[in-house]
């Protein structure tokens, strides 16, 4: 498949030298170019991302650094340590590969302190600023170039035109706005200023499609209690509905105008007190706040509204759950055509299951992916986030797969479930080392989904539950064991890794995916995504509820290294699939 453009090498070895040319000019030793737009999304599109166009490596999550001499070093954490071997230009650009025990961010700034950069250049509209601290503790100077200044030197492409903005019925979402409004503020002195694409869409119950593979629209919004006034481009096009609905104002203004607007909206509200998330507010938009507020008026709140907004409601939960219904049947449908079509003697290739996927998913009502299908067949499965299928690879019967796929349905609520299957159903054809691979996977994912935990328990726990057998066999992987899924697939406020401190708590939605991962000869990952419940029985204590039914490929389990209790988890996880008609254990 090919990227929505691509550049050339080039083209990108000409952008790096025209980078290092205005920092010589501008006397900076170096610039830190993030992998976000201004509102510090994950998912960027490539015509719109500063790092892509410095490096050409396609992942979501990156971070750059470019020295005024010497190479362009691109920092990736482990799900992206072979990918970013296989797409930069290694004359021009070091993959810096970051192992779990610390982030890309924090590697990037080690390297700016080692690397003696005294004073080193951001994009502030594009740069957290609770990143910007960080560097401003490791340089002697931080120095924001003026916004559009890469423009000048670099050919960006322009982005196509916005889809309109549409309101969420009741049904498909919970809460109004100005109830969920209401229980977070107490007063009418205090507001929040967000610029999280996904928190906008769930305090104003609106969804737009704006980015590929996010449901969310571009927005800005001061949150208060009685309003939620959200700041869109004058070209967003918005639906009579989400105009009428009680609690939000649209404001229509170019960005730059921001300071104006808030303003005059404090001329009105008199705010005392202005809170914002320092890891998805741009230190731009920070000097904006600064200057209409006061510093004594602006306060940081890490994680801005994700506590509300991660603690699911019933109706959500709900809703989730019927997409996920509807994602279990495109992704088992599609599974069951891989092995049909090679049992009749068809050649399909890598690229045919990667649209293939895509067309279940529509026959199943989705309005878009919830990111870039995985469709990795043999040794590409060893790549944790493959992202470029092609017509070049034929399955075969022997060949094990991972798909990892999502969709949108009704409601505008991700879904995400990765499975890896056997190309056909003779358990004979799979490679003695996949069937390890896969049931080492499979034990450590019942472990964890099986898990009763006391409440309050860290993600960090949780994470060693997925690992302990693998581990006792040499094996790991290195990325997290489950995220939070939202509105957007990846959501702040549930985290299981090796470091996450974040507790878990009953309303979460977050994913459980182990898997282990072997260059050159292939990958496994198998994942669902769960809720947090309160235990049946045990008081005090939590446990996880499925939302996917698809059942696990028995021509790649070593059932000899189950124990008694796994057989009967996976027994009676079959057993429901059977029922809903996604067991592979039907398929002849």
């Amino acid at each position: 498949m090919k990227k929505a453009f691509d550049l050339g090498p080039d083209t990108i070895k000409a952008n790096i030298h025209n980078l290092k040319k205005l920092l010589s000019q501008k006397g900076l030793d170096g610039i830190y170019i993030s992998s976000f737009d201004q509102f510090l999304n994950e998912y960027v599109p490539l015509e719109d991302n500063h790092r892509y166009y410095i490096t050409g490596f396609t992942g979501s999550m990156a971070e750059v650094l470019v020295p005024t001499t010497g190479k362009v070093r691109l920092y990736v954490d482990g799900r992206y340590h072979e990918q970013a071997d296989l797409e930069v230009n290694h004359d021009e650009i070091e993959v810096m590969k970051v192992g779990g025990d610390i982030s890309t961010t924090a590697s990037l700034a080690l390297d700016v302190k080692n690397l003696g950069i005294k004073k080193l250049g951001y994009e502030a509209d594009r740069t957290a600023l609770g990143f910007l601290k960080k560097l401003s503790e490791v340089a002697d100077e931080t120095v924001p170039l003026e916004t559009g200044a890469l423009s000048k030197i670099i050919d960006f492409v322009t982005l196509p035109e916005l889809k309109e903005v549409q309101f969420v019925p009741r049904e498909w979402r919970g809460r109004d706005t100005l109830e969920k409004t209401r229980d977070i503020f107490k007063t009418n002195k205090e507001g929040m200023f967000v610029t999280a694409l996904d928190t906008i869409a769930w305090i104003t119950n609106c969804r737009g499609y704006h980015l590929p593979f996010l449901s969310s629209f571009y927005a800005k919004a001061l949150v208060t209690k009685e309003k939620v006034y959200v700041f869109v481009d004058p070209k967003t096009p918005i639906s009579q509905k989400a105009k009428q609905e009680i609690g939000l104002e649209w404001i229509y203004i170019d960005y730059a105008d921001l300071a104006r607007e808030l303003e005059r909206l404090q001329n009105t509200l008199h705010l005392e007190n202005l809170r914002f998330d320092p890891g998805m507010l741009n230190s731009s938009d920070y000097s904006v706040l600064l200057k209409v507020f006061g510093a004594q008026r602006v306060q940081e709140y890490p994680g801005g509204l994700y506590e509300y907004q991660c603690i699911k409601e019933p109706v959500e939960l709900a809703q989730v759950e019927e997409s996920f219904k509807r994602s279990d049947k495109a992704i088992f449908n599609t599974m069951k055509w891989v092995k049909e079509s090679l049992k009749a003697g068809k050649t399909i290739t890598e690229l045919d299951l990667y649209n293939q996927t895509t067309v279940f998913y529509k026959e199943q009502g989705a309005f878009d992916q919830s990111f870039n299908t995985i469709a990795a067949v043999g040794p590409n499965a060893s790549i944790m986030h493959y992202g470029s299928p092609t017509d070049k690879i034929t399955i075969k019967p022997e060949h094990m797969i991972l798909l990892d796929s999502g969709g949108y349905f009704n409601g505008g609520w991700a879904t995400d479930t990765t499975r890896t299957f056997l190309g056909c159903t003779d358990k004979s054809k799979a490679d003695p080392k996949m069937v390890e691979m896969y049931t080492l996977t499979l034990k450590g994912f019942l472990a964890c989904i099986g898990a009763v935990f006391p409440e309050g328990t860290k993600g960090m726990v949780l994470d060693g539950y997925a690992r302990g057998a693998m581990r006792k066999r040499g094996y790991d992987f290195g990325h997290g064991t489950g995220h939070g899924v939202g509105v957007h697939v990846h959501e702040p406020g549930a985290r299981i890794s090796t470091i996450s401190q974040i507790p878990m708590k009953e309303g979460q939605v977050c994913s459980i995916e182990p898997g282990i991962y072997i260059p050159g000869f292939g990958g496994v990952r198998l994942e669902n995504v769960v809720t947090v419940e309160k235990h049946p029985k045990f008081k005090g204590m939590l446990h996880f509820r499925t939302f996917v039914y698809i059942g696990f490929d028995p021509a790649l389990i070593d059932m000899n290294l189950l124990n008694e209790e796994e057989r009967a988890q996976l027994d009676e996880y079959e057993a429901e699939c059977l029922k809903r008609g996604t067991s592979l254990r039907a398929l002849k």
